[in-house]
């Protein structure tokens, strides 16, 4: 740069700042914290994993219970000799069940809420539904074979949620078609394991 004075043109240079590295440690630091930041995230996946898994299979485990409790039922009309038979072992099983549900699959959920995305969450309590709607309905009709409640009282009507739920879905109050209340909680188990899976990052379905 040129600058004219009193005495004549002067040469004037311009001096432009120095830059310097950033020192190794900043970066160190930052890879650091990366490292802090995904092993957090894998773990966290790791956990949901573990969660949802186990919820899955306790799941899975009374889905089967209350199959085997539907078994006896059908027998019911197919060998009358053996009613009797019959309605005792659909009654022992579907106990067996309520149990398994009651103190596992219910057990499972509140950990797996504490720990799951909405998603999931919500994926988990509309299998519930379907868990308790069959499993109500099941009780109903082995009273109606029984003609007495299981608690050895007289049968009272429906539940009113229950109603509810039922007529919503399209079924009779009164007797509903618990094959179809089978496979609409087999469908809420698929979905709930679609729906972990995709949390998870996985295609398909929950392993």
């Amino acid at each position: 740069m040129i600058k004219r004075t009193p005495s004549g043109p002067v040469l004037i240079r311009r001096s432009w700042p120095s830059f310097h590295p950033l020192p190794t440690a900043f970066f160190t630091h930052s890879t650091a914290r990366r490292q802090v930041k995904a092993e957090a995230l894998r773990t966290l996946r790791e956990s949901r994993r573990a969660t949802y898994t186990s919820f899955a299979e306790t799941s899975g485990r009374y889905l089967e219970m209350l199959a085997t409790t539907l078994t006896p039922l059908e027998n019911v009309e197919r060998f009358p000799e053996e009613r009797e038979q019959w309605i005792e072992d659909a009654h022992k099983r579907w106990s067996k069940a309520l149990r398994h549900r009651q103190n596992e699959v219910e057990g499972q959920r509140l950990c797996l809420a504490l720990d799951a995305t909405r998603p999931v969450a919500d994926a988990a309590q509309d299998l519930a539904k379907n868990f308790a709607l069959l499993s109500y309905a099941t009780r109903r009709a082995i009273a109606a074979h029984k003609g007495h409640d299981l608690d050895t009282g007289p049968i009272e009507p429906p539940l009113p949620s229950y109603i509810a739920l039922l007529t919503e879905g399209g079924l009779e109050p009164e007797a509903p078609d618990l094959k179809v209340l089978q496979s609409r909680a087999r469908d809420a188990y698929n979905a709930f394991l679609s729906a972990a899976a995709s949390d998870l990052g996985e295609n398909g379905m929950l392993a």
